[in-house]
């Protein structure tokens, strides 16, 4: 994929299309079936139908709630697929890696669930002032996903 050239929705395509080995701990397999159907609900969300066709490295049209956690959902997958997912004999790197991946799904989750009160739209405003005070729902599909994301 060539972030130049590729649309975001294509890279969304591209990461939840990705098999899951057999061989995959549970843990990982969960973690990585999860984050794929909660970054497909948001790439495909309303709020993101301007940023959906922009080659990825395009600014987004639409810097607000959806498109960040978008990213940061996105993201946090590839990061599991730079992990052995039979999360055996994990080199140093792949430990810390793993660390980081399950500690931005934990953070995902409380972001979209405001489990940290306006910190999602803090971040978001941050960035871009534009959005202050209009940042779009998730809906309930995406809210009862991020619920579980964690889940053991």
């Amino acid at each position: 994929m060539d972030p130049n050239k590729n649309t975001r929705e294509e890279f969304t395509s591209h990461l939840v299309a990705l098999p899951i080995p057999d061989f995959a701990a549970p843990k990982w397999k969960k973690l990585v079936q999860r984050s794929k159907v909660l970054l497909d609900k948001l790439a495909h969300h309303p709020a993101m139908a301007t940023n959906l066709q922009q080659t990825y490295m395009t600014p987004a049209n639409s810097k607000n709630n959806i498109y960040f956690q978008w990213d940061f959902v996105g993201r946090t997958l590839s990061m599991f697929y730079r992990v052995n997912p039979s999360l055996q004999g994990l080199s140093k790197q792949e430990k810390e890696l793993w660390e980081d991946a399950t500690g931005r799904t934990t953070f995902a989750k409380q972001l979209i669930l405001d489990e940290m009160p306006g910190m999602l739209d803090m971040m978001t405003e941050k960035t871009d002032p534009g959005q202050k005070g209009a940042h779009p729902g998730f809906g309930d599909e995406i809210l009862e996903l991020a619920k579980h994301l964690d889940d053991d």
